[in-house]
């Protein structure tokens, strides 16, 4: 039997193998379009599916992204629906300037999900077990999602989400001040420039050079993937939204990995750690030899990343009751 130690391409191969194993497979069993509030998606069905993964992106990404994680998930029989958060690559803004990240309230991006759910996911997963998946600032947007709306989902996977965030020069109290400031006198839809278009490898997210050098190609031949600061509206709303899925931790009713990254300059693991201990039903794993992007790692990571998130998937039954 296939094991995801078998799957995941060895290191200097990624690329190579992306492109004679992975574009090619995805796209004899991909089915894309847009929801009916704009929002671009993809979906890809396993065979004989054991259940269906709905991921939710983080911040400034787009689907390219997760390429490889869906083609694991898929060869190891999980269906999978990702989608273009509002304001990101190929989905609805709300501003005219395309290098910024947009939203009046992360419960917009609440909502979205919610519709993407009853619209696709509901009738994707056909009665099997759903699982949401969501990284960064999806997995903020995601966590929010499973205390607002409790029904829908079998567990919850977080990578590196988005609990509270690492403001460089400001304290997180002063930035959202001027935040708040930049919002009331009408500039909430300025960019907050922090420097995403000159990151350089050694101080990326990613511990995977290959993967990096990838994933910034991409970015750079597509217009529409060139997100790379937020908004002042964006900062208020994520430390807002960071602070309510952690106070409203034990709403969750669903069994939660929880998967931090070991060296993440980007969002507070103090925040995720604050999380885990308000719901037992949270299950916290650090990665060892990872970077934000925990995805984006050498190939030793990445097994025990992806093994983790297999097995915890695995762990569910096939006959979920559904309306």
């Amino acid at each position: 039997m296939e094991g995801i130690d078998d799957l995941i391409f060895e290191d200097g191969e990624f690329q190579a193998s992306l492109a004679r194993k992975v574009l090619s497979y995805l796209s004899s069993r991909q089915r894309t379009g847009y929801t009916t509030s704009g929002l671009y998606y993809s979906y890809h069905q396993a065979d004989d599916p054991k259940g269906l993964v709905t991921i939710v992106h983080g911040f400034s990404e787009g689907m390219y992204k997760y390429r490889e994680m869906v083609y694991y998930l898929v060869r190891l029989g999980y269906s999978c629906l990702a989608y273009e958060s509002r304001g990101h690559a190929r989905s609805i803004r709300s501003t005219d300037d395309g290098s910024s990240v947009h939203i009046d309230t992360f419960e917009t991006y609440v909502e979205d999900l919610r519709s993407i759910t009853e619209e696709l996911a509901i009738r994707m997963a056909s009665g099997r077990p759903m699982h949401l998946f969501g990284h960064s600032m999806g997995g903020c947007v995601s966590a929010l999602f499973c205390q607002e709306h409790p029904s829908y989902y079998d567990s919850l996977v977080l990578s590196s989400p988005m609990l509270g965030l690492k403001v460089k020069g400001p304290s997180g109290a002063l930035a959202k001040g001027v935040a708040d400031l930049m919002c009331r006198i009408g500039r909430g839809e300025e960019q907050v420039h922090l420097g995403g278009a000159k990151e350089r490898f050694e101080t990326s997210a990613s511990t995977s050079r290959e993967r990096w050098q990838y994933y910034r190609s991409v970015r750079e031949d597509n217009v529409l993937l060139k997100m790379n600061d937020p908004t002042w509206s964006w900062v208020r709303s994520a430390i807002e939204a960071s602070r309510t899925a952690v106070r409203n931790a034990p709403r969750i009713g669903v069994p939660v990995l929880l998967l931090t990254a070991q060296d993440d300059s980007l969002v507070d693991n103090g925040m995720a750690e604050r999380f885990a201990r308000c719901n037992p039903l949270v299950t916290a794993v650090q990665v060892p030899g990872s970077r934000h992007e925990i995805m984006s790692s050498p190939k030793a990571v990445l097994i025990d990343y992806y093994s983790r998130i297999v097995s915890f998937l695995d762990g569910f039954r096939n006959d979920v009751d559904r309306p």
